[in-house]
């Protein structure tokens, strides 16, 4: 009988440890696990992805028809597995094609309301960066094409983070970036450190056929997080 009650004892116990390891796994904010983690460039650094759009706002359409918000949700699942490569923590403003309003029941204007809460999530884990992720679209020139990067214009910090996501961009030929830019984008309120990232053209053909290939996103991914790495390691 005591035996019985020692098992029963060990049973809950492990029980209780699976459950606590299910709790903590359910938090956006996800670490990257290795060895030698202090040694890593983004250690202790958390990232803030927002993959743009989702749920009821597709975004720009692309010429083959797909849809925006599906290109910004891969590209930044792989941008988040390269920061987490790199040591650092991710917080995603979605981890779904879902949007952060519930459209039927918002009145107002829509769109302001489902970034200020993409805003709220970035804010409340004090993200030390902040890339959102998007594509660019330009019908009335289709030859239009290139990855560039925004910043908010008051910005000291966004513009570094943007010019240090431009060099490591410059060694991806096929990328064709473009010099960083000034834009007015709200979601850039949302950190000191924040840039909205233009991946490409969805109205250029050749742009959207390497925006649809997994080893360019992950090649566009990887870049995105050494653009990140350099900013730290440039501006402590």
């Amino acid at each position: 009988m005591e035996e019985q009650r020692q098992w029963r004892a060990i049973a809950m116990l492990f029980a209780s440890i699976a459950l606590f390891f299910t709790l903590i796994g359910g938090t956006p904010a996800r670490q990257a696990a290795s060895p030698n983690l202090s040694s890593l460039p983004l250690f202790g650094r958390v990232i803030g992805i927002d993959p743009g759009h989702g749920g009821y706002d597709g975004g720009a359409v692309s010429v083959t028809g797909r849809a925006e918000k599906e290109y910004n949700f891969e590209i930044s699942q792989r941008l988040g597995a390269a920061v987490e490569a790199l040591g650092g923590t991710v917080v995603y403003t979605r981890e779904a094609d879902i949007a952060l309003i519930d459209p039927a029941n918002t009145p107002g204007y829509k769109k302001r309301k489902e970034l200020d809460n993409r805003i709220s999530i970035l804010q409340a884990a004090k993200v030390d960066a902040v890339v959102s992720i998007h594509m660019n679209n330009f019908r009335p020139q289709r030859s239009i094409r290139g990855a560039q990067a925004f910043y908010k214009a008051e910005s000291a910090s966004g513009a570094a983070l943007a010019q240090a996501i431009y060099g490591c961009l410059s060694q991806i030929e096929e990328a064709r970036p473009r010099k960083p830019s000034i834009g007015d984008y709200y979601i850039l309120n949302s950190a000191d450190a924040a840039i909205l990232m233009e991946c490409g053209f969805l109205s250029n053909k050749e742009d959207e056929r390497l925006l649809a290939d997994g080893d360019y996103q992950t090649r566009l991914a990887s870049a995105l997080a050494r653009g990140l790495a350099r900013y730290f390691e440039l501006s402590p």
